[in-house]
């Protein structure tokens, strides 16, 4: 079964913040594509991942399933810097709620390019906020990645205004 989430038509880049439109799939099946500056209502700690991780012969990374016992589910991880985020967060008392690739950032380049990135984790606090993390260290980021950075840095811009989200980047080690 693939959870893959299929680009949707709709949205409206107008409402938008920076052109950045939000991409998720329910539990129960179906794809919602919205502005980002109307996710912060959506509850993301209980939606389906956004894209499926895969294993395969030769694999360098370690993809696997952490039992989170705030969830009382499994939720997937890339790697061991992944896994020791997610069993962070489900040791985190202020953790109520824990989703795996919980959503597709859509945005287009200024040369009209689309581009899209699925942040690594989406962790509901009790008190109603938000942290969504991203787990590559800065050094294994590829140069696309670094010059195209305008994702985090919206996300980060929208954490400080109405989504209620934090954002944490993995800082070299």
């Amino acid at each position: 079964m693939s959870v893959g989430l299929r680009v949707l038509p709709g949205g409206t880049h107008e409402t938008s913040v920076g052109g950045f439109e939000v991409g998720y799939s329910r539990r129960v099946g179906s794809e919602v594509r919205l502005p980002l500056a109307d996710a912060w209502a959506v509850p993301f700690e209980d939606a389906a991942p956004a894209r499926e991780i895969r294993s395969y012969k030769g694999q360098h990374n370690l993809p696997d399933r952490w039992w989170s016992s705030t969830v009382e589910r499994h939720v997937g991880y890339e790697s061991w810097l992944e896994r020791d985020h997610v069993l962070l967060l489900d040791f985190d008392p202020a953790v109520v709620g824990i989703t795996s690739q919980p959503f597709w950032l859509f945005w287009t380049t200024d040369e009209g390019r689309s581009l899209s990135h699925a942040p690594d984790y989406f962790a509901r606090q009790c008190d109603g906020s938000a942290v969504v993390v991203d787990c590559r260290p800065i050094e294994r980021r590829k140069p696309r990645d670094l010059v195209n950075s305008r994702p985090h840095a919206t996300l980060v811009r929208c954490s400080a205004g109405s989504t209620g989200w934090s954002v944490r980047l993995t800082p070299s080690w």
